[in-house]
């Protein structure tokens, strides 16, 4: 006999959240919700009459129950009402909710991720999809399992074009790489695959490591990866190279560990903001020793940006 327990343990709800907003204020909304949740959203163009292009975007977030218990619907909701108050001159804000089971979520995936190239030679693509590379790419294979993750965001785009640009100065090859919030591990594995030697790759979610875990082998880069739930202030290090794809209060909160685990000479691509939030950054990264080398724009949305610092010798 199943327990009642054993069968809610196989099936876990995720509540969809669904947004309809003008496009001007995408970008804050998703920046907030990635900020929030700790993962990516789907961005979809709402069709008009005719198939012609409405003047909105339809933005899904997905929640699991962890995140329900700890009141971020609430913070979420006083986030709207505060954004249509500031924003009253734009097309009313809608936002609605719905539950599935983890089993729709995980298809209903399949039919928004697509191989992807980003910069030169890089190529995202999901497991379950056919893909002849070129002579020069080099092809991340991913299965986001539930760790939603797939490349497609602004911030991981670009901060994999700065690595890539790295990779290409010769400053990648035999080093040492820690990436802090893996995800599904594309930067992990893009490092390792770009001539890391020896990538540490860390996330809080369990659900992120399992995922990462699978796509380090799925990769074959097992033998330079690791994958773990280690909290960021038991990492020993230092690095060559911190990849901190984050937010910008979570890069400001944790500026002081994150620089500690710079090497001297070594590199931290902070990455996650947007326009804006850059000099907060790069004061508070200053003040804990490293030194301000470059910012990087995505190519697509050159609102978000990547900040390549260094410690001194």
């Amino acid at each position: 006999m199943i327990s009642e327990s054993t069968n809610k343990a196989q099936k876990r709800f995720w509540i969809e959240l669904r947004v309809e907003t003008p496009p001007e204020l995408s970008d804050a909304i998703i920046a907030f919700l990635v900020s929030e949740l700790h993962r990516g959203v789907i961005v979809e163009e709402i069709q008009g009459d005719n198939n012609q292009q409405s003047e909105k975007l339809l933005i899904k977030a997905y929640l699991n129950e962890e995140d329900i218990d700890s009141g971020a619907m609430k913070g979420i909701d006083t986030y709207f009402y505060e954004l249509i108050e500031l924003h009253s001159e734009y097309p009313q804000i809608r936002w609605d909710i719905q539950h599935i089971v983890e089993e729709d979520w995980a298809q209903g995936w399949k039919k928004y991720f697509k191989p992807i190239k980003i910069g030169n030679s890089l190529v995202i693509k999901p497991s379950w999809e056919t893909y002849v590379p070129g002579e020069d790419e080099i092809v991340i294979e991913i299965d986001p399992g539930q760790a939603f993750g797939v490349g497609t965001h602004a911030s991981t785009r670009v901060i994999l074009e700065m690595l890539e640009e790295i990779a290409r100065d010769k400053e990648l090859k035999d080093s040492s790489v820690l990436d802090i919030g893996t995800g599904t591990g594309i930067l992990a594995i893009s490092a390792a695959k770009l001539g890391a030697l020896d990538v540490t790759a860390i996330d809080i979610d369990q659900d992120a490591v399992e995922a990462a875990r699978k796509n380090v082998h799925l990769n074959n880069v097992h033998s330079a990866v690791s994958v773990s739930n280690t909290p960021l202030w038991e990492v020993e290090g230092p690095f060559d190279l911190v990849l901190a794809n984050l937010d910008r209060d979570t890069l400001l909160f944790f500026s002081r560990e994150i620089s500690r685990l710079v090497a001297p000479g070594g590199i931290l691509l902070a990455a996650g903001i947007i326009q804006g939030q850059e000099h907060d950054v790069i004061k508070s990264f200053s003040e804990n020793g490293l030194c301000f080398l470059a910012i990087k724009q995505d190519e697509i949305e050159p609102e978000w940006l990547v900040i390549k610092l260094s410690k001194n010798n």
